[in-house]
């Protein structure tokens, strides 16, 4: 070989660690699953977002100069000498909440979901990528229990609806958590030290976490810990309430439970955290994860707006299918891919009543139609039906009082301006047809 060989100039076709191809095997995989997460997010009544992957610095880490160590800077073509104030994003959280504070008139509860990739510049590790695809579903403008527990069951119907049967949605409530430092006689400050042990649960076990937590808190503290996550979770409150709605909604009981030690790593979460384990598969950690957090958009905006969502992992996940051996079906389109993500939404008109109306909603959806209920503030007729009118639903499903004494629901068609009633046993039925 010559000193003029040009072949000596080759470049190794290497990616930088931490980053992968999908070849069109693997790549018809991870469609399938995004494909199987719009019908259901849709099928929920979410609609589509697309947020720059660009997104300004101080956007992404809110000021705080901690947060820059997992961000990938972004220079231009022109500033190649100087430290760029753009960065690309490594989540779809807070590039939503962003997007709401620069657009205060659109409708809430704002339902959105959205695909895409991002980056986090951490340390590569097995199974764990600095650019990765999430999609995303939140509820923006919505403070219930109701909120919370429709978020789980899209978590629920999205792994149903990839066919994976055995898996285990996790329910906790971080402000639970919260009376840590009392309860077992340490500093406030320390408490997120406190709840990144006991985020270690599933890696290390009880004992690993125990070990752990002796080392920076001593032995009563450790103690007192360990016996808080021993103890039954409360029967009252949030959790109770998520809980109701998840079994008017038909969720079964053995796919989701309270668990005290979920922590999930973000501090900006608020309330209700959730995160997602495939059972024969817990090696590869959570595939589902959120939470509520109502303070994100007030950094913005300096308005409390409450908001919860959930991420899914597709790469995580598209390893766990492989191990699991869950292949795409033959046909993975069917014709409610094509349909209108805002079919219909059940008006919320009687006090007290969300288990009656998350269970119409069920049956809507059930029948194909895409379908959610009200889960604003403001519970006056007018104000839900102009919700609708504006989101441009195709029908609204009304049982307020009357209705209820007549043991009906009328169904106002939103294009036609018509109105039918119906017994209230006959309203899958109705749909259906």
């Amino acid at each position: 070989m010559t000193e003029n060989n040009p072949l000596k100039e080759r470049v190794k076709p290497d990616l930088p660690g931490g980053f992968r191809d999908y070849a069109p095997r693997d790549a018809r995989v991870k469609q399938w699953i995004l494909d199987t997460a719009r019908r259901t997010f849709e099928s929920f009544g979410f609609e589509p977002l697309e947020t720059s992957a660009v997104q300004r610095t101080e956007v992404l880490t809110g000021g705080e100069e901690d947060s820059q160590k997992i961000i990938f800077n972004v220079r231009g073509s022109q500033d190649k000498e100087e430290t760029s104030d753009t960065s690309l994003r490594f989540d779809l959280t807070v590039p939503l909440a962003r997007f709401v504070a620069a657009n205060p008139d659109i409708p809430r509860p704002f339902k959105r979901y959205e695909i895409g990739r991002v980056w986090r510049g951490e340390r590569q590790q097995a199974g764990r990528y600095r650019e990765f695809t999430q999609a995303d579903a939140d509820i923006v403008g919505a403070g219930t229990p109701s909120a919370d527990a429709e978020i789980v069951a899209v978590m629920y119907a999205t792994l149903r609806a990839l066919g994976i049967e055995k898996f285990i949605i996790k329910i906790a409530d971080r402000k639970e958590l919260e009376v840590l430092p009392v309860l077992a006689g340490f500093p406030p400050e320390q408490l997120w030290a406190a709840l990144r042990i006991i985020d270690k649960l599933d890696k290390i076990g009880k004992s690993g976490i125990a070990d752990e937590l002796q080392k920076e808190f001593g032995k009563e503290p450790t103690e007192k810990i360990m016996a808080f996550l021993a103890s039954p979770p409360e029967t009252i409150g949030t959790l109770a309430e998520i809980a109701a709605a998840l079994n008017a909604m038909g969720i079964e009981e053995n796919y989701w439970r309270i668990d005290r030690s979920l922590v999930r790593g973000l501090s900006y979460y608020t309330g209700p955290v959730f995160e997602t384990i495939l059972t024969d598969v817990q090696e590869i950690g959570s595939v589902f994860g959120g939470g509520r957090y109502d303070d994100l958009v007030m950094s913005f905006t300096g308005q409390k707006i409450p908001a919860v969502g959930v991420s899914l992992g597709v790469d995580r996940l598209i390893a766990g299918l492989e191990r699991l051996d869950i292949k795409p079906a033959a046909t993975t389109r069917s014709s409610g891919a094509e349909r209108s993500s805002s079919g219909a939404l059940v008006l919320a008109l009687i006090p007290n009543a969300e288990a009656e109306y998350l269970t119409m909603a069920q049956e809507v959806r059930s029948s194909g139609i895409p379908c959610s209920i009200y889960l604003g503030d403001d519970l006056s007729f007018q104000a839900q039906l102009a919700y609708a009118l504006k989101k441009e639903m195709a029908y609204v499903i009304i049982r307020g009082e009357e209705e209820q004494k007549r043991g009906t629901v009328s169904i106002k068609n939103a294009r036609t301006r018509e109105q039918k009633e119906v017994p209230r046993e006959k309203l899958r039925e109705y749909f259906r047809k």
